[in-house]
């Protein structure tokens, strides 16, 4: 098994203190040499269409930004090697960004057009893999379309149409896709083995440990019986339980319900990553295991405590 950082643990999203220093390119020439630092030579992109509207910005999420900052895609993975992080493993696609109204043709049309060049973008950085979150949170999509009764029909059948789409790109370009599990999908409201048969076969899982936890499924079960279709997973971790339907919510990574942090850095939650490791060793899984600390309040420090847990619980260099 291969073991690489996110680095959506750079929250750009949400104000606070000095974030800007998140957009400029200084803050990231400096990231780079510590996340080798930490022992992690290998990285997965968030990639984030909101980076194309924002100029000349240092944040690395789109090709628009790095061909910017760096002429090529090439010259970037040369900057990244020159600072110990060998490759890029992935790419993370999230369409959530997308759901804003009432109109489905504009968020399957969106989507359709930033998850193509998503997938063309891992292509040009070597990346093996796409992972996709295949719906936004369930309680989103449901805040703009109940008005419609048909509502959860029409956009799972939209999904399943947006996806195939997908698997043809990623296939022209010799990438894998895997559709990441998270607590709040659409999907968790659907038939699933249904909805998956009507995917293309290409189309593999990511399994998220903390969503999961959360989600209360068995996670030695889901892995074996899915272990033919594991394209990734995530090591994340979280101490949070579910017990308000949080889930159908429409932003459930910040839940109504109480002050709390959904996704926390390794070893600070409860999730059982240890028995997630050891099952997946024991279906002989060898692709990427990627740490995700997306909540966290520190980059740094997410690293070095990333770092720490993976030498102490999991052993893994």
């Amino acid at each position: 098994m291969k073991i690489g950082i996110s680095l959506d643990m750079v929250n750009i999203h949400h104000q606070e203190p000095n974030r800007n220093r998140y957009e400029s390119k200084y803050y990231w020439d400096e990231l780079y040499p510590m996340i080798s630092a930490a022992g992690f030579k290998a990285v997965e992109i968030p990639f984030d269409p909101f980076w194309i509207f924002r100029g000349g910005s240092g944040v690395p999420f789109t090709k628009y930004c790095v061909d910017f900052k760096f002429e090529t895609v090439a010259n970037f993975v040369k900057h990244l090697q020159a600072n110990g992080i060998e490759k890029v493993a992935g790419i993370h696609f999230n369409p959530s960004i997308f759901m804003r109204n009432e109109n489905l043709d504009f968020y399957f049309g969106a989507s359709g057009y930033f998850g193509g060049e998503s997938i063309r973008y891992a292509a040009d950085l070597g990346c093996d893999y796409i992972t996709i979150t295949p719906t936004p949170p369930y309680g989103l999509v449901q805040h703009y379309h109940q008005k419609n009764p048909n509502w959860e029909t029409e956009f799972t059948r939209g999904t399943i149409e947006l996806l195939n789409g997908f698997a043809k790109v990623a296939q022209e370009k010799g990438i894998k896709i895997s559709l990441r599990n998270e607590y709040w999908s659409v999907l968790r409201n659907q038939d699933y083995q249904g909805f998956l048969s009507q995917i293309d076969d290409s189309i593999l899982l990511n399994f998220d440990a903390a969503n999961i936890d959360i989600a209360k499924q068995n996670t030695a079960e889901i892995l074996r019986k899915n272990a033919n279709k594991i394209g990734s997973v995530y090591l994340t971790d979280t101490s949070f339980s579910d017990d308000n339907e949080t889930w159908k919510t429409p932003l459930p990574e910040y839940p109504q319900h109480c002050a709390t942090q959904v996704f926390k850095d390794l070893g600070f939650g409860n999730t059982n990553l240890e028995e997630f490791h050891q099952t997946l060793q024991s279906v002989n899984y060898n692709g990427w295991a990627i740490v995700s600390c997306r909540q966290t309040r520190e980059p740094m420090r997410a690293l070095l405590r990333s770092r720490h847990f993976l030498n102490k619980v999991i052993k893994e260099q």
